[in-house]
Protein backbone atom coordinates (compact mmCIF):
# COMPACT_ATOMS: atom_id res chain seq x y z
CA UNK A 1 0.00 0.00 0.00
CA UNK A 2 1.10 3.57 -0.80
CA UNK A 3 0.39 6.66 -1.02
CA UNK A 4 -1.44 9.00 1.35
CA UNK A 5 -4.62 8.86 3.70
CA UNK A 6 -7.42 11.95 2.92
CA UNK A 7 -9.92 12.39 4.91
CA UNK A 8 -13.30 13.29 3.98
CA UNK A 9 -16.38 13.98 6.23
CA UNK A 10 -16.06 10.28 8.12
CA UNK A 11 -14.53 8.76 5.21
CA UNK A 12 -11.03 8.07 4.43
CA UNK A 13 -9.25 7.43 1.38
CA UNK A 14 -6.42 5.33 0.79
CA UNK A 15 -4.41 5.71 -2.53
CA UNK A 16 -2.09 2.70 -3.99
CA UNK A 17 0.29 2.84 -6.50
CA UNK A 18 -0.35 -0.30 -8.65
CA UNK A 19 -3.09 -2.71 -10.13
CA UNK A 20 -1.70 -5.63 -7.65
CA UNK A 21 -1.28 -3.14 -4.61
CA UNK A 22 -5.03 -2.50 -4.96
CA UNK A 23 -6.25 -6.09 -5.77
CA UNK A 24 -4.52 -7.23 -2.67
CA UNK A 25 -6.53 -4.79 -0.53
CA UNK A 26 -9.73 -4.92 -2.48
CA UNK A 27 -9.71 -8.15 -4.59
CA UNK A 28 -10.95 -10.43 -1.85
CA UNK A 29 -14.08 -7.92 -1.31
CA UNK A 30 -14.79 -7.47 -4.70
CA UNK A 31 -15.26 -11.10 -5.34
CA UNK A 32 -17.52 -11.18 -3.42
CA UNK A 33 -20.00 -9.45 -5.91
CA UNK A 34 -17.88 -10.67 -8.93
CA UNK A 35 -20.19 -10.04 -11.48
CA UNK A 36 -21.38 -6.52 -10.33
CA UNK A 37 -17.69 -5.58 -9.92
CA UNK A 38 -16.09 -7.14 -13.21
CA UNK A 39 -15.23 -4.06 -14.69
CA UNK A 40 -12.94 -3.51 -12.24
CA UNK A 41 -11.45 -6.39 -11.35
CA UNK A 42 -11.21 -7.36 -14.88
CA UNK A 43 -9.75 -4.22 -16.02
CA UNK A 44 -6.88 -4.90 -13.11
CA UNK A 45 -6.56 -8.24 -14.27
CA UNK A 46 -5.76 -7.27 -17.76
CA UNK A 47 -2.23 -5.44 -16.64
CA UNK A 48 0.53 -7.16 -17.61
CA UNK A 49 3.03 -6.17 -15.53
CA UNK A 50 0.40 -5.73 -12.34
CA UNK A 51 3.46 -4.61 -10.23
CA UNK A 52 4.69 -1.08 -12.23
CA UNK A 53 2.63 2.15 -11.24
CA UNK A 54 1.03 3.00 -14.94
CA UNK A 55 0.88 6.34 -15.59
CA UNK A 56 -2.56 8.53 -15.38
CA UNK A 57 -4.17 5.57 -13.52
CA UNK A 58 -6.14 5.85 -10.37
CA UNK A 59 -7.17 3.47 -7.91
CA UNK A 60 -8.26 4.18 -4.87
CA UNK A 61 -10.81 2.90 -1.42
CA UNK A 62 -12.97 5.21 1.12
CA UNK A 63 -12.78 3.69 4.24
CA UNK A 64 -15.15 3.95 7.39
CA UNK A 65 -14.27 2.05 10.47
CA UNK A 66 -11.33 0.45 9.32
CA UNK A 67 -13.51 -1.05 6.26
CA UNK A 68 -13.71 -0.72 2.70
CA UNK A 69 -17.14 0.99 1.78
CA UNK A 70 -16.37 2.13 -1.72
CA UNK A 71 -14.02 1.25 -4.64
CA UNK A 72 -12.85 3.46 -7.75
CA UNK A 73 -10.61 3.01 -10.06
CA UNK A 74 -9.36 5.11 -13.72
CA UNK A 75 -7.43 3.72 -16.14
CA UNK A 76 -8.67 5.93 -19.21
CA UNK A 77 -10.59 9.69 -18.61
CA UNK A 78 -13.58 7.74 -17.19
CA UNK A 79 -13.80 6.45 -13.21
CA UNK A 80 -15.39 3.26 -12.52
CA UNK A 81 -16.99 3.55 -9.27
CA UNK A 82 -18.67 0.61 -6.47
CA UNK A 83 -19.20 0.06 -2.93
CA UNK A 84 -20.51 -2.22 -0.47
CA UNK A 85 -22.94 0.36 1.03
CA UNK A 86 -25.65 2.70 -0.27
CA UNK A 87 -24.37 5.83 2.17
CA UNK A 88 -23.69 8.59 0.66
CA UNK A 89 -20.29 9.41 2.20
CA UNK A 90 -17.47 7.30 0.73
CA UNK A 91 -18.58 7.86 -2.74
CA UNK A 92 -18.66 11.45 -1.81
CA UNK A 93 -14.62 10.89 -0.57
CA UNK A 94 -14.22 9.17 -4.10
CA UNK A 95 -15.27 12.28 -6.11
CA UNK A 96 -13.72 14.72 -3.58
CA UNK A 97 -10.14 13.16 -4.48
CA UNK A 98 -10.64 13.28 -7.92
CA UNK A 99 -11.73 17.09 -7.37
CA UNK A 100 -8.76 17.54 -5.17
CA UNK A 101 -6.40 16.63 -7.47
CA UNK A 102 -7.52 18.28 -10.20
CA UNK A 103 -8.03 14.68 -12.19
CA UNK A 104 -10.62 15.69 -15.20
CA UNK A 105 -13.07 12.64 -15.75
CA UNK A 106 -15.28 12.62 -19.28
CA UNK A 107 -17.89 10.73 -17.37
CA UNK A 108 -18.46 7.77 -15.06
CA UNK A 109 -19.55 4.22 -14.81
CA UNK A 110 -21.12 1.97 -12.21
CA UNK A 111 -23.76 0.43 -10.26
CA UNK A 112 -26.83 2.76 -10.11
CA UNK A 113 -26.89 4.22 -7.16
CA UNK A 114 -23.11 4.17 -7.08
CA UNK A 115 -22.29 6.17 -10.33
CA UNK A 116 -25.66 8.58 -9.80
CA UNK A 117 -24.04 9.24 -6.11
CA UNK A 118 -20.67 9.97 -7.99
CA UNK A 119 -21.89 12.12 -10.62
CA UNK A 120 -23.77 14.19 -7.86
CA UNK A 121 -20.88 15.01 -5.91
CA UNK A 122 -18.51 15.75 -8.42
CA UNK A 123 -20.57 18.42 -10.21
CA UNK A 124 -20.47 18.29 -13.69
CA UNK A 125 -23.18 18.25 -16.24
CA UNK A 126 -24.62 15.77 -18.08
CA UNK A 127 -23.71 15.09 -21.78
CA UNK A 128 -25.40 11.64 -21.72
CA UNK A 129 -26.79 9.36 -19.63
CA UNK A 130 -26.94 5.25 -20.39
CA UNK A 131 -28.52 2.25 -18.33
CA UNK A 132 -26.80 -0.72 -18.85
CA UNK A 133 -27.46 -4.43 -17.70
CA UNK A 134 -25.36 -6.95 -16.55
CA UNK A 135 -26.29 -9.93 -17.34
CA UNK A 136 -25.06 -13.56 -15.70
CA UNK A 137 -24.90 -17.20 -17.51
CA UNK A 138 -24.58 -19.95 -15.45
CA UNK A 139 -25.97 -22.81 -18.14
CA UNK A 140 -26.15 -22.05 -21.96
CA UNK A 141 -29.35 -22.86 -23.54
CA UNK A 142 -29.44 -25.41 -26.60
CA UNK A 143 -30.62 -23.43 -29.33
CA UNK A 144 -30.73 -24.28 -32.81
CA UNK A 145 -28.04 -23.12 -34.81
CA UNK A 146 -27.69 -20.73 -37.51
CA UNK A 147 -25.85 -21.67 -40.83
CA UNK A 148 -22.20 -21.18 -40.40
CA UNK A 149 -19.41 -21.91 -37.11
CA UNK A 150 -17.61 -20.05 -35.07
CA UNK A 151 -13.84 -19.81 -35.59
CA UNK A 152 -10.81 -17.92 -33.49
CA UNK A 153 -10.02 -14.45 -35.62
CA UNK A 154 -6.91 -14.40 -36.53
CA UNK A 155 -4.15 -11.59 -36.93
CA UNK A 156 -5.38 -11.51 -40.86
CA UNK A 157 -8.99 -10.61 -39.51
CA UNK A 158 -7.16 -7.23 -38.14
CA UNK A 159 -8.28 -4.88 -40.14
CA UNK A 160 -12.04 -6.55 -40.54
CA UNK A 161 -12.36 -6.16 -36.98
CA UNK A 162 -11.09 -2.88 -36.71
CA UNK A 163 -13.29 -1.47 -38.92
CA UNK A 164 -16.25 -3.49 -36.91
CA UNK A 165 -15.17 -2.50 -34.08
CA UNK A 166 -15.05 1.09 -34.99
CA UNK A 167 -19.00 0.66 -36.45
CA UNK A 168 -19.36 -1.01 -32.96
CA UNK A 169 -18.65 2.10 -30.57
CA UNK A 170 -20.21 4.11 -33.00
CA UNK A 171 -23.39 2.39 -32.97
CA UNK A 172 -23.56 1.27 -28.92
CA UNK A 173 -22.56 5.41 -28.45
CA UNK A 174 -19.57 4.65 -26.62
CA UNK A 175 -17.52 6.49 -25.07
CA UNK A 176 -14.22 7.84 -24.99
CA UNK A 177 -14.12 7.22 -28.33
CA UNK A 178 -11.25 5.01 -29.22
CA UNK A 179 -9.15 5.97 -32.50
CA UNK A 180 -9.14 3.23 -35.28
CA UNK A 181 -5.26 2.90 -34.29
CA UNK A 182 -6.14 2.31 -30.38
CA UNK A 183 -8.59 -0.31 -31.62
CA UNK A 184 -6.22 -1.40 -33.82
CA UNK A 185 -3.88 -2.38 -30.84
CA UNK A 186 -6.00 -3.29 -28.23
CA UNK A 187 -7.89 -5.73 -30.64
CA UNK A 188 -4.28 -7.46 -31.80
CA UNK A 189 -3.67 -7.81 -28.18
CA UNK A 190 -7.10 -9.79 -27.61
CA UNK A 191 -6.18 -11.69 -31.19
CA UNK A 192 -3.00 -12.90 -30.00
CA UNK A 193 -4.39 -14.30 -26.24
CA UNK A 194 -7.36 -15.81 -28.36
CA UNK A 195 -10.09 -13.87 -26.99
CA UNK A 196 -11.98 -12.68 -30.56
CA UNK A 197 -14.24 -14.89 -32.00
CA UNK A 198 -15.99 -14.78 -35.75
CA UNK A 199 -19.06 -16.56 -36.91
CA UNK A 200 -18.14 -17.78 -40.50
CA UNK A 201 -20.45 -18.61 -43.06
CA UNK A 202 -18.64 -20.52 -46.72
CA UNK A 203 -15.63 -18.55 -45.66
CA UNK A 204 -16.91 -15.11 -45.01
CA UNK A 205 -17.17 -13.50 -41.49
CA UNK A 206 -20.14 -12.09 -40.80
CA UNK A 207 -20.10 -11.24 -36.76
CA UNK A 208 -17.81 -11.25 -34.50
CA UNK A 209 -17.72 -11.07 -30.35
CA UNK A 210 -14.71 -11.29 -27.89
CA UNK A 211 -14.00 -12.08 -24.45
CA UNK A 212 -13.56 -8.53 -22.87
CA UNK A 213 -12.66 -9.31 -19.19
CA UNK A 214 -11.67 -11.98 -16.98
CA UNK A 215 -12.30 -12.70 -13.46
CA UNK A 216 -12.02 -15.61 -10.85
CA UNK A 217 -14.85 -17.26 -11.98
CA UNK A 218 -16.40 -15.38 -15.09
CA UNK A 219 -15.67 -14.37 -18.30
CA UNK A 220 -17.27 -11.24 -20.28
CA UNK A 221 -18.73 -11.28 -23.44
CA UNK A 222 -18.31 -7.86 -25.62
CA UNK A 223 -18.09 -6.18 -28.86
CA UNK A 224 -20.65 -8.49 -30.46
CA UNK A 225 -21.31 -6.54 -33.46
CA UNK A 226 -22.93 -7.95 -36.87
CA UNK A 227 -22.98 -5.81 -40.08
CA UNK A 228 -26.19 -4.61 -41.28
CA UNK A 229 -26.32 -6.84 -44.35
CA UNK A 230 -25.89 -9.80 -42.07
CA UNK A 231 -28.64 -9.27 -39.47
CA UNK A 232 -31.53 -10.69 -38.33
CA UNK A 233 -30.00 -13.96 -39.58
CA UNK A 234 -29.13 -15.19 -36.18
CA UNK A 235 -25.08 -15.32 -36.53
CA UNK A 236 -24.62 -12.93 -33.48
CA UNK A 237 -26.75 -14.93 -31.39
CA UNK A 238 -25.41 -18.47 -32.22
CA UNK A 239 -21.91 -16.49 -31.65
CA UNK A 240 -22.52 -15.38 -28.23
CA UNK A 241 -23.88 -19.03 -28.00
CA UNK A 242 -21.57 -20.97 -29.14
CA UNK A 243 -18.48 -18.67 -26.91
CA UNK A 244 -20.42 -18.71 -24.00
CA UNK A 245 -20.04 -22.74 -23.97
CA UNK A 246 -16.57 -22.25 -25.04
CA UNK A 247 -16.01 -19.90 -21.90
CA UNK A 248 -17.83 -22.53 -19.45
CA UNK A 249 -15.68 -25.36 -21.29
CA UNK A 250 -12.82 -23.10 -20.47
CA UNK A 251 -13.34 -23.62 -16.57
CA UNK A 252 -15.42 -20.55 -15.46
CA UNK A 253 -18.37 -20.98 -13.66
CA UNK A 254 -20.30 -17.77 -15.48
CA UNK A 255 -20.61 -15.81 -18.41
CA UNK A 256 -21.23 -12.58 -18.17
CA UNK A 257 -22.38 -9.42 -20.22
CA UNK A 258 -23.54 -5.71 -20.79
CA UNK A 259 -26.69 -4.99 -23.23
CA UNK A 260 -28.24 -1.39 -23.09
CA UNK A 261 -31.43 -1.23 -21.34
CA UNK A 262 -33.04 0.33 -24.18
CA UNK A 263 -32.88 -2.25 -26.77
CA UNK A 264 -35.39 -4.85 -25.88
CA UNK A 265 -34.16 -7.09 -29.09
CA UNK A 266 -30.75 -7.72 -27.97
CA UNK A 267 -31.98 -8.55 -24.26
CA UNK A 268 -34.45 -10.60 -25.94
CA UNK A 269 -32.04 -12.22 -27.33
CA UNK A 270 -29.23 -12.67 -24.56
CA UNK A 271 -32.43 -14.13 -22.31
CA UNK A 272 -33.09 -16.97 -24.75
CA UNK A 273 -29.47 -18.36 -24.63
CA UNK A 274 -29.85 -18.47 -20.89
CA UNK A 275 -28.24 -15.10 -19.66
CA UNK A 276 -30.42 -13.48 -16.89
CA UNK A 277 -30.52 -10.00 -15.69
CA UNK A 278 -28.62 -9.27 -11.93
CA UNK A 279 -27.65 -5.50 -12.03
CA UNK A 280 -28.05 -2.31 -13.52
CA UNK A 281 -25.22 0.39 -14.34
CA UNK A 282 -25.35 3.96 -15.32
CA UNK A 283 -22.88 5.35 -17.97
CA UNK A 284 -22.39 9.05 -18.06
CA UNK A 285 -20.88 11.31 -19.56
CA UNK A 286 -20.06 14.59 -18.22
CA UNK A 287 -19.36 17.97 -20.21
Amino acid sequence: MSGGIISEAMSSITVYSTPQEFLNATGSLLEERELENNLILGICNSFTEKTRIPEGCVFINAFEDGQICAMSIKTISKAIVAGTTLQPNPIKALAAYYLDNGIQLTGVVGENFYAAAFSKHYGKQHVSEHTMIVHQLATVNNLPLTTGRMEPAQVGDLDLLTGWVFNFQEDANTFPKQSRAEIYDSTRRRVLEGAYFKWVVEGETVSIAAIVRRTKNIGIVGYVYTPDQYREKGYATSLVQKLSEYILQQGYRYCGLFTDKANPTSNSIYRKIGYLQVAEFLDIEFE
